[in-house]
């Protein structure tokens, strides 16, 4: 039965009013969301070139970050801290920042060498100082302390830029996986941080949250990390290496195969560049020839059922200049400045997928990690290609800003929880960059 028109409607429950209060807040934090992300889309976003200045400007890649050192001495960061740890340096404390533009780390403009690992990061200064920040559960800061006793995994982490090992003769800085390593002055090698695989090549698998020397050598010249492994060159053009072997790769922690100490590769004194990542080590020698070897090597340039323990020489070139890369492929540069991506072949195929990346050739430096494949330019600008650090998918935007809002109301969500989707462009693009007094 219809009531009549001038009926006396009756009051409204007070669980009525919550739930239609509840309701238009989040039409409204949609209706806020959609508009913001439009919006953002039409505005400019910062300036291309990086500012001026003497130093030949630097890149490192991390898991989902990356870091630049500018010409100015200046260190810029962006990507993301999808792991709730502050690897971006800029002083932010809910370690949950997405930045897809290179946003100032400080006001510092010393700086002469960085290094981005998986969740932390080290960088020097000019006077030869050590600094550190980002995550710190197993000891990789070097400050002397764990995350929790015992190393476990703990809230112990830095936001900003903060001393690390004391000293002013630090001459050269590379952030692991977990773990970290720093040549001196005088030529001998430092580790500390995680050492489950003797990656510190230390002589034992116990973790140190202070550095450690590497054996009794005063000739290294550069270091290399990935994942449970490192490599270096000395000074006579010898090849080291050290941590999880080339024949177990990552598999197995605290294993006899593994390397305690750094272990010569070859006889050969004529290697240039270095690369390590899981299960794979890359070299380039003074003739150009690129050689391969390790537990995932056969993926890449042979059978994948031979996976040579020594180095083996991939394909026939001889132009090679460099090489980086993680798990997911290699980044090789040619003395031409052409760069290209060695991808490993899927299933039982054998020999890598070599492609020529859209990149500038006159780039200074470069980096890769994860399917981000990033270049500076002699114009200052840095350019990337592939997976896109610091960009959610407009999906994962407005699942943040939802789970947010129902998080304020006291409702319960599995929002959070989502994997991210990771965006990727096909065409190479220009990180742009905002000076630290622009929004």
């Amino acid at each position: 039965m219809t009531p009549p028109p001038n009926a006396i409607r009756p009051p409204l429950g007070l669980g009525t009013l919550r739930f239609r209060r509840r309701t238009w807040c989040i039409i409204a934090v949609v209706a806020v969301l959609v508009g913001w992300l439009g919006w953002s889309r039409l505005m400019p976003a910062g300036r291309l070139q990086l500012p001026a200045g003497p130093l030949s400007p630097k890149i490192s890649l991390g898991r989902n970050h990356g870091l630049v050192l500018a010409p100015d001495g200046s260190l810029w960061s962006w990507g993301g801290e999808d792991l709730g740890w502050p690897a971006l340096g800029r002083g932010d404390t809910n370690g949950r920042n997405f930045s897809p533009e290179l946003g100032r780390v400080g006001s510092d403009k010393d700086w002469v060498q960085i290094s981005a690992g998986q969740d932390h990061n080290l960088a020097l200064k000019a006077d030869g100082s050590l600094w550190a920040w980002g995550a710190n559960y197993r000891g990789q800061l070097g400050n002397g302390q764990f995350g929790r006793a015992g190393g476990t995994a703990g809230l112990a982490m830095e936001h900003r830029p903060v001393p690390s090992a004391p000293g002013h003769d630090w001459a050269q800085v590379k952030a692991g996986s977990v773990c970290s390593y720093a040549i001196k002055t005088d030529g001998t090698l430092w580790g500390w941080g995680l050492n489950n695989f003797c990656q510190l090549g230390i002589g034992s698998w116990i973790d140190s949250p202070k550095p450690v020397q590497v054996g009794t050598a005063k000739n290294w010249t550069m270091i290399r990390a990935g994942g449970v492994s490192a490599g270096g060159i000395q000074s006579d053009g010898s090849l080291w290496i050290w941590g999880g072997s080339p024949k177990l790769g990552n598999t197995k922690p605290q294993s006899p195969e593994n390397l305690t100490v750094p272990i010569r590769v070859s006889s050969d004194t004529n290697w240039v560049d270095l690369a390590v990542t899981y299960g794979l080590w890359a070299a380039v020698k003074s003739d150009g020839t690129l050689w391969e070897w390790g537990r995932e090597a056969g993926h890449f340039g042979g059978s994948p059922y031979a996976s040579p323990q020594i180095p083996t020489r991939i394909g026939d070139g001889a132009d090679w200049r460099s090489v980086s890369g993680d798990k997911d492929g290699l980044l090789l540069r040619k003395r031409d400045g052409s760069r290209w991506r060695m991808r490993p072949w899927a299933n039982d195929a054998a020999g890598g997928d070599l492609s020529l990346l859209p990149l500038p050739t006159n780039s200074l430096g470069g980096d890769t990690a994860f399917g981000a494949f990033v270049v500076l330019t002699p114009a200052r600008e840095v350019w990337a290609w592939g997976t896109v650090l610091g960009e959610r998918s407009s999906r994962d935007q407005i699942f943040s800003v939802i789970g947010g809002g129902l998080r304020s109301l006291g409702w319960q969500n599995q929002l959070d929880d989502l994997q991210p989707t990771w965006v990727h462009r096909d065409k190479p693009w220009a990180i742009r960059n905002r000076p630290p007094k622009e929004p």
